[in-house]
C-alpha cells in the first residue's frame, strides 16, 4: 500500500470552502481524518464487482443467480456475513429494509468507480450517473469482471483523501441540517454511502465495520 503525506489543513480548508459556496454549514470541531494509504487495486476492484452483483438483487435478479456469478468469479469468500446471509435466502424472504440496503450499494459502487478513475467526478450535488450500468459487468448476459479489471486505475492517495474529507464534512453538514430543521444542500443518503466507500478504500477494516463517526 502506497504511503503518502499531505497538508491536512489545506485539504480541510478546501473542503469547507466548497461546502460554504454550496450553501452548506461547517464545523471547526470535527477531528482530522487519520489515513495514510489506499487499499490495493485488487481489493477495490473485487469490492466493486461484489457491490454491482449484489445490487442486482434489488432489481429483482434471483439471489441464486447472483450467488452463482460471484462463485464463478471466486468472490464469495470476500462477502460480509450479512451479504452471505442475503444470498442464503430467496428474494421474497428479504425484508424491505434489506432490499433498500442493497439498493444503496449503487452510491457506494459509484464512489469506487471514481476511485478507480472510471468516473470523472464525484459531484455531491448529483446522484449516480447513467453510465454506471454500462461501466459494470452485465450479469444477465454473463459478462465477467474484465470491464473493471482492465480499466480501473486507482487515483492517487491524496486525491482520494481529499474527496473523503469533503464527504466527511458534507455528512456533518447534512446531519446538522436535519438536527436543526433546515434544508440541507446534499442528500444525506447519497453522502453517507459514498463516504462509506471512500472510508473503506483508505482503511483496513471490513466493509460492514466502516465507522462513519462525526
Amino acid at each position: 500500500m502506497s504511503q503518502a503525506k499531505l497538508d491536512q489543513k489545506a485539504v480541510k480548508s478546501k473542503s469547507e470552502k466548497i461546502i460554504l459556496e454550496a450553501g452548506g454549514s461547517i464545523s471547526d470541531s470535527l477531528p482530522d481524518l487519520d489515513y495514510s494509504s489506499i487499499r490495493p487495486r485488487e481489493a477495490i476492484v473485487s469490492r466493486a464487482l461484489i457491490l454491482n452483483a449484489l445490487l442486482q438483487i434489488a432489481f429483482n435478479n434471483p439471489t441464486e443467480f447472483v450467488e452463482t456469478w460471484l462463485e464463478d468469479k471466486e468472490l464469495l469468500e470476500q462477502l460480509t456475513p450479512w451479504e452471505s446471509s442475503v444470498l442464503a435466502r430467496n428474494n421474497h424472504e428479504l425484508s424491505e429494509e434489506e432490499i433498500n440496503r442493497l439498493f444503496s450499494y449503487m452510491e457506494s459502487l459509484w464512489a469506487l468507480l471514481w476511485v478507480g478513475s472510471m468516473v470523472d467526478d464525484l459531484c455531491f450535488e448529483f446522484p449516480v450517473g447513467e453510465s454506471c450500468s454500462s461501466l459494470c459487468p452485465n450479469l444477465k448476459i454473463h459478462e465477467d469482471g474484465s470491464k473493471l479489471w482492465n480499466k480501473m486505475k486507482l487515483r492517487d492517495f491524496d486525491e482520494v483523501f481529499a474527496m473523503l474529507d469533503l464527504y466527511y464534512r458534507l455528512h456533518w453538514s447534512a446531519r446538522d441540517a436535519e438536527s436543526n430543521d433546515y434544508d440541507s444542500v446534499v442528500d444525506a443518503d447519497i453522502v453517507i454511502e459514498r463516504r462509506r466507500a471512500l472510508e473503506w478504500a483508505l482503511s483496513d477494516c471490513g466493509w460492514d465495520e466502516v465507522e462513519l463517526r462525526l
